[in-house]
């Protein structure tokens, strides 16, 4: 693998972190402003309130898809990988 392919996988796996870590703090204050969402009485602050527990629910929803089709991409890049050195294994033994 050259250097500019190392490179790009690093700086794709520090981005993918600080999405991650991006995520799970959303996540953390959605459940805070899920709990403050019960304890409303003005209904201005609980529209604002709303959106921003939609928002807190969406952003990391969509880290984790990503998560999960990067991972199967992954796992099919490993398979393709493991059938081609299958194939060469199998037709040099001829």
């Amino acid at each position: 693998m050259n250097s500019k392919k190392k490179k790009i996988i690093i700086a794709a796996l520090i981005i993918l972190a600080t999405l991650n870590a991006l995520a799970f703090y959303i996540l953390k204050e959605g459940i805070a402003i899920s709990d403050a969402l019960e304890h409303v009485e003005n209904d201005a602050m609980g529209k604002s309130l709303k959106q921003k527990q939609i928002l807190s629910d969406v952003l990391p929803s969509l880290v984790f898809t990503i998560d999960i089709a990067l991972i199967f991409f992954g796992c099919y890049l490993l398979i393709k990988m493991l059938f081609k050195s299958l194939k060469k294994s199998t037709s040099s033994q001829s």
